[in-house]
């Protein structure tokens, strides 16, 4: 996420404790380990904590205390899912091989489409016990998106992790440009360090959409760990090897790992350090306007009708420390 989105609003200060459970919410729970999701605010993972290796838990999303989710003015927090693409798209304008579809811009990105429409819709539970949970969205073609699809998120948590597992189905005719991924808000201070490995960097204009690739020099690079930039910065990365790890801010190390589908990162942090973003997707910003033009390498996916997008992100905590 860029700076175009500084218009979405912050949620409460983070907080160690569980947040309140609502009703509708799904709680999954192994020991002391809890995640509390909520359906009805876009399948958002609310609040996350994990146990460490040696026994303490330790909370490591900033929270999302919302009940619900503005369908515009979104607060920040949490996980929530990119569905049926992730970041924005030039001018609201969606070029493919039939023609221009005409996208509805949003406030916060003005003149641009912002991360789909997914995560401010209310999913459904198709199951859940107290280690997992199956929620789904079916989305018919709409102004936010002309395509009907399908949305599946499965959570599987054990005490050192939880595991998403996130699929798009295209249930309409034709081709339908697809894209994937997710939007973790964890919490963060300004001299945490962070590490991974990814091959190139994107070149962005002033409206934070993509122009072209560059290679990632290593002395620009984060093959090992250290703290970011100060201030505010989004970077885009592909050739990402899907794994990384944070500094938390009592100095234990979060891990994230993905599978080859989600392949490029999106890091973005704020003026003020609350929270970092680290958003394992599977396209560039404006990946499919870029593709048609024949820029390569943005991770854009036509699904025809039928087809499967799929893709996994595993948090964890480990007993190691930088």
């Amino acid at each position: 996420m860029c700076t175009g989105s500084a218009g979405c609003r912050p949620s409460q200060t983070a907080r160690a404790a569980m947040p309140e459970l609502l009703p509708g919410d799904v709680l999954l729970r192994v020991g002391a380990a809890r995640a509390v999701l909520r359906p009805q605010a876009g399948g958002r993972v609310c609040s996350l904590t994990l146990v460490h290796p040696d026994g303490h838990a330790v909370p490591v999303l900033y929270q999302y205390t919302d009940a619900g989710v503005d369908s515009l003015n979104w607060a920040k927090g949490g996980i929530y899912p990119l569905v049926p693409y992730s970041n924005r798209i030039a001018q609201g304008q969606l070029h493919t091989a039939n023609g221009t579809v005409a996208l509805p811009p949003h406030p916060n990105a003005q003149p641009h489409t912002l991360h789909g429409h997914a995560h401010v819709l209310p999913w459904t539970v198709v199951t859940h016990d107290d280690m997992s949970a199956h929620l789904r969205l079916d989305s018919p073609a709409c102004a936010a998106w002309p395509w009907h699809l399908q949305a599946d998120m499965c959570f599987r948590l054990t005490a050192h992790a939880l595991q998403l597992d996130l699929s798009l189905t295209h249930l309409g005719a034709g081709d339908m440009p697809a894209g994937i991924g997710f939007h973790p808000y964890f919490l963060h201070h300004e001299n945490a360090r962070l590490r991974y490995h990814a091959g190139r960097r994107w070149l962005t204009d002033v409206g934070c959409l993509a122009l072209g690739s560059e290679p990632l020099s290593q002395p620009e690079g984060y093959d090992a760990p250290k703290p970011l930039a100060p201030g505010m910065l989004t970077d885009y990365l592909s050739e990402w090897d899907g794994a990384l790890e944070l500094e938390l801010p009592q100095g234990e190390v979060l891990g994230l790992q993905t599978d080859a589908v989600l392949s490029h990162l999106v890091v973005h942090r704020p003026p003020q350090p609350l929270y970092l973003c680290l958003e394992p997707v599977s396209h560039v910003a404006d990946g499919f306007n870029l593709a048609v033009r024949g820029v390569p390498g943005t991770g854009a996916v036509l699904l025809p009708s039928g087809g499967v997008l799929r893709g996994q992100m595993t948090i964890s905590l480990s007993d190691r420390r930088f």
